[in-house]
């Protein structure tokens, strides 16, 4: 089976940058910030629960929008979106990137406690980057996930109907 799918820009105010006709195109999608890190903790809670709101999101990615040793974690209140996402059938994702390692175990270790669902992905943007899945692995290790705490290590028909939901 093959998805369409995209990871979309959160912006400052909640709503995605891509035009709302667009979304029929696609199977899924991926919400992530990507710039205004400095918000207060009321205004990016506000901010990420919006765009969580958009039909066809299926995953909040690196969460935290920690760049390690360059950019630290936005403030946000982790307990009210995890408990948005999880009503909404909303995974958090684990990115694999050596340089975000997002979601940081400690807060892997809040969702798995709230029933979130997780993924484990690369943030690949080239080839050789697809090596870095160990290192997203050991941190869904670290928060005590198991195999069956990970979205995408699900069969193709539980994939299948969570995408439906």
């Amino acid at each position: 089976a093959l998805f369409n799918s995209l990871e979309i820009d959160i912006q400052p105010d909640g709503t995605l940058a891509l035009p709302d006709e667009a979304f029929e195109y696609l199977d899924m999608c991926v919400v992530s910030i990507h710039s205004s890190f400095r918000m207060s903790k009321k205004d990016m809670t506000a901010r990420i629960l919006k765009a969580l709101s958009y039909p066809k999101v299926k995953v909040l990615g690196h969460p935290t929008g920690r760049l390690l040793g360059k950019r630290e974690e936005i403030e946000a209140d982790w307990d009210t979106i995890f408990d948005f996402a999880k009503k909404k059938n909303i995974a958090i994702e684990i990115n694999s990137s050596t340089e975000r390692l997002d979601l940081p175990e400690n807060l892997v270790k809040v969702a798995l406690k709230n029933g979130n669902k997780l993924v484990v992905d690369t943030d690949a943007h080239a080839a050789k980057h697809m090596a870095a899945i160990n290192f997203g692995v050991y941190v869904a290790r670290r928060g005590w996930c198991s195999k069956n705490d990970i979205m995408n290590t699900k069969p193709l028909k539980d994939i299948k109907n969570w995408l439906k939901t």
